[in-house]
């Protein structure tokens, strides 16, 4: 009978998948502030993540007409320019605010809508 830690090391290592990078000091993978604890609070650290200053991959500040572009500007310049309809949409509705959907309910063939009762009938 085999070991089954050593077989699964063994296989993880065949197949090329990379065993994971442990944390050392300052990395910025570290979450400092942990899970949050409620919608409230995600939404205001997603609100700090939002201005914080957009990077490239290089770890370099990215830089737009002279001013140093935030990851709100990067995710709405993305929307802006994005094929898909969706992003498009939700860019419209960050800028201008969303479209009112209006909604009517009418009866057979647009008349009044008629309710009935069990003892009406």
């Amino acid at each position: 009978m085999t070991d089954d830690s050593s077989n699964t090391a063994q296989n993880s290592e065949t197949k090329g998948k990379p065993r994971g990078k442990p944390f050392v000091k300052g990395d910025p993978r570290i979450n400092r502030n942990g899970r949050p604890k409620s919608f409230d609070a995600l939404r205001e650290l997603a609100q700090a993540i939002s201005h914080e200053k957009a990077q490239t991959k290089d770890g370099e500040t990215v830089v737009i007409n002279g001013h140093s572009a935030t990851v709100a500007e990067m995710i709405l310049r993305q929307w802006a320019t994005s094929k898909n309809p969706r992003f498009q949409q939700a860019f419209i509705e960050v800028a201008f605010g969303k479209v009112p959907v209006r909604t009517e309910l009418t009866g057979k063939d647009g008349g009044p809508v008629v309710i009935r009762w069990p003892e009406d009938t």
